[in-house]
């Protein structure tokens, strides 16, 4: 009986994984190993969800998990309204049209926050410590 090796096709799917999964794997290799949602831009999303000031205004009371008051809307930096977030930074998009409301998930953390200025975890300004 002919032997055959496994080594062409262990090349093969190789070949196929990393030009498919390729492009997903540098992206999340470039995020810390975190896959990142679907980028939408924030004007669409505040077309249907109302004005910026309006979603600060109505999660100014949120809480962190650590029992923090503070308003995940803000403007980067705060003191000033010039940037909004990107809203996939931290939301995941939902299919438009909407079909299903138990589609829509919520975010339930502030990593986006925590990695990109709160580094400490608390919410106190930056010129607290630099």
């Amino acid at each position: 009986m002919k032997r055959i090796s496994a080594l062409p096709l262990f090349v093969l799917m190789v070949t196929l994984l990393s030009g498919a999964f390729g492009s997903a794997i540098a992206a999340a290799a470039q995020n810390g190993g975190k896959s990142k949602a679907k980028k939408v831009p924030a004007k669409t999303c505040l077309g249907c969800h109302g004005s910026y000031d309006e979603i600060a205004k109505a999660t100014a009371s949120f809480k962190t998990a650590g029992g923090q008051t503070v308003n995940p809307h803000q403007y980067v930096p705060h003191a000033e309204k010039k940037e909004i977030p990107e809203c996939t930074e931290c939301h995941k998009p939902h299919p438009i049209p909407l079909e299903n409301v138990s589609e829509v998930v919520k975010p339930g953390n502030l990593d986006w926050c925590y990695s990109s200025c709160h580094h400490v975890y608390d919410f106190q300004p930056c010129t607290n410590c630099h």
